[in-house]
């Protein structure tokens, strides 16, 4: 199997896993079975994983940007969900601008110097 493929595999499993946690967590909150707000703090975690993963295993150059870009978002979501350092999703939402921007540039760069190789 090729590297590029191994690793869009990876991300599918990945993605795939992640659906149908989500979808049973939702599912057993509706039977009520239990309550799904007292698991929100997972979510930040799963998408540093997926960044993780990006980071990793990256086809491209751009998905290890892509990946940093998702832990810093993992970061902020905690941080934001918190309250932490007086921080909330009303004060803090220009980090992500700031944060994507930056996942641009930095994505750019790395696919600019891979094609000069």
């Amino acid at each position: 199997m090729s590297g590029n493929s191994e690793s869009q595999s990876k991300g599918n499993l990945f993605f795939g896993l992640t659906l149908i946690v989500a979808g049973s967590v939702f599912l057993m909150d509706r039977m009520e079975l239990i309550h799904a707000f007292d698991y929100w703090f997972l979510l930040p975690a799963m998408i540093a994983l997926g960044g993780l993963v990006d980071i990793v295993s990256p086809s491209k150059p751009e998905h290890i940007a892509k990946g940093c870009f998702s832990l810093v978002f993992a970061l902020w979501l905690y941080v934001s969900i918190e309250q932490m350092w007086g921080w909330n999703f009303r004060t803090s939402w220009p980090l992500l601008l700031i944060a994507f921007g930056i996942q641009h540039l930095v994505g750019g760069l790395l696919a600019v110097r891979e094609v000069q190789k």
